[in-house]
């Protein structure tokens, strides 16, 4: 294996992950019938292939490859592209993905492999755990290594608590003797997600070298906390003396950004927004959608020209700052830590506080800098208290939607307005007549794949509520 296949990047203030790739080349030596008829399966890795520190090294760098394809890579969408189509921050500009969109999600409709990218992160990053404890030589970097894939872990659950229906099927991962599948509450999911977050911040050293994956497993704790509408633990988890008594608060500064590949693992949001028009960002989407395209705000940064979709009758405008297919995508930043504790100084009606943690992250010269947001104050400026609670809330949301736009996130804002805040589905989601004609369904969730009815543990979701 090339060396550089599993390298990491590690920048001051910000974390890069890097991909792997798996290439092995198979012979055929002779034309005997049963080499010619025989099944071999070049593009997987047995358990006996494991056996050793290069293939325990080989299962983590598969796993790392298949959480990116999760998140954001090329094939049937990443995770991020089916969140901002659920919510407000996509339209559908392409045929046959209209049921997303029109929140009439249908589970054999093209594209429906969510569940499926979401499966395969969930249990390679298992296996890839396993093999680093049993044959990865003992030490800070097994420690490292495995410790970041809890705490990606962590952040899977949350994506697909945030995302799903409750109660889906979740295999033990056991090779040896396969189980049934057991069922998993949404709160299971988010329960799972604390439980991958503490076991990272156990198994990670404190050498700077680990810092990153301990901001990331923090912040992994702290959503699933907020998830689990326990506020002021998500504020305390993310602040100074969440990860020990001497620890930092995460800084705003800080990204962990998820890396690709021009030619292995292609960016989804170049491929299908930009590079090709099957998807462009929504503006006011069925009413209630944000403003994402004439806000014209520097944190979602879309043409002002647009051009047809490939459906061939739909207009899109593109999205900004991806340039190629290698183009980086972030997971998680300082910001988030900023908003939770935000969140939580409202919910104490602390409006003061609140305000401030806001126009922290608008302020921090790290993150405008990242984002390519000039240094003028005109252009991030500072908020005023719009004056009332709901109001409060409203702009509390709004700054979340833009700073967290296509990073998997706003369908599970979305249920929160609605579980934690009591608003009603018709003041949250898009609603009303579609664009393409019909009128949006009531779908805040997606399901599983169909593949999973012939799961013997699944007759179908719990329900499919906020």
């Amino acid at each position: 294996m090339h060396p550089e296949l599993l390298r990491t990047t590690m920048l001051p203030r910000r974390h890069t992950l890097a991909l792997a790739a798996l290439g092995l080349t198979v012979m055929l030596a002779g034309c005997a019938r049963e080499r010619l008829l025989g099944v071999e399966t070049p593009d997987q890795i047995r358990p006996e292939d494991a056996a050793s520190p290069q293939g325990a090294a080989a299962v983590r760098a598969g796993a790392m490859r298949d959480f990116a394809e999760f998140f954001s890579g090329t094939t049937n969408t990443g995770v991020n592209i089916y969140v901002g189509l659920l919510s407000d921050e996509l339209i559908n500009a392409r045929p046959g993905a209209d049921h997303i969109d029109q929140r009439a999600f249908n589970e054999n409709t093209f594209p429906a492999a969510a569940w499926n990218k979401f499966a395969n992160a969930y249990t390679q990053t298992v296996r890839a755990v396993r093999a680093l404890n049993q044959y990865a030589p003992a030490g800070a970097t097994r420690n490292r290594d495995i410790g970041q894939l809890y705490a990606l872990q962590g952040i899977t659950f949350n994506i697909a608590g945030e995302l799903f229906c409750n109660g889906v099927p979740l295999s033990t991962v056991n090779d040896a003797a396969p189980e049934a599948a057991t069922l998993v509450t949404t709160q299971q999911m988010y329960q799972r997600a604390i439980a991958q977050a503490d076991s990272a911040l156990a198994t990670l050293g404190t050498a700077a070298t680990d810092q990153n994956f301990r901001y990331l497993a923090r912040i992994a704790k702290a959503r699933a906390q907020l998830n689990l509408n326990q506020l002021d633990a998500a504020a305390a988890t993310v602040s100074a003396g969440g990860d020990g008594a001497s620890s930092i608060a995460i800084p705003t500064g800080w990204q962990y950004q998820v890396e690709y590949s021009q030619t292995t693992l292609v960016n989804t949001i170049f491929d299908w927004m930009v590079n090709t028009a099957n998807f462009g960002p929504s503006d006011r989407e069925g009413g209630n959608g944000l403003d994402y395209r004439t806000a014209r705000d520097p944190r979602v940064n879309i043409t002002t020209t647009s051009r047809l979709g490939q459906d061939g009758s739909t207009q899109v405008f593109t999205i900004l700052g991806y340039a190629n297919g290698s183009a980086p995508t972030t997971l998680v930043s300082g910001v988030t830590a900023r908003m939770i504790e935000a969140e939580a100084a409202l919910r104490r009606n602390d409006v003061a506080l609140w305000l401030s943690k806001l126009n922290e992250a608008r302020a921090d010269a790290t993150v405008r800098s990242l984002r390519g947001i000039g240094a003028s104050p005109d252009v991030l400026p500072a908020l005023t208290d719009p004056g009332s609670a709901d109001a409060r809330i409203t702009l509390m949301f709004r700054e979340r939607a833009f700073w967290f736009y296509l990073t998997a996130t706003r369908v599970g804002d979305l249920r929160r307005l609605q579980r934690q805040y009591g608003r009603a589905a018709s003041a949250v989601w898009p609603t009303g007549a579609y664009f393409k004609g019909g009128t949006y369904g009531n779908d805040v969730t997606l399901t599983p794949s169909f593949a999973e009815r012939n799961n013997t543990a699944f007759a179908g979701c719990s329900d499919r509520n906020p």
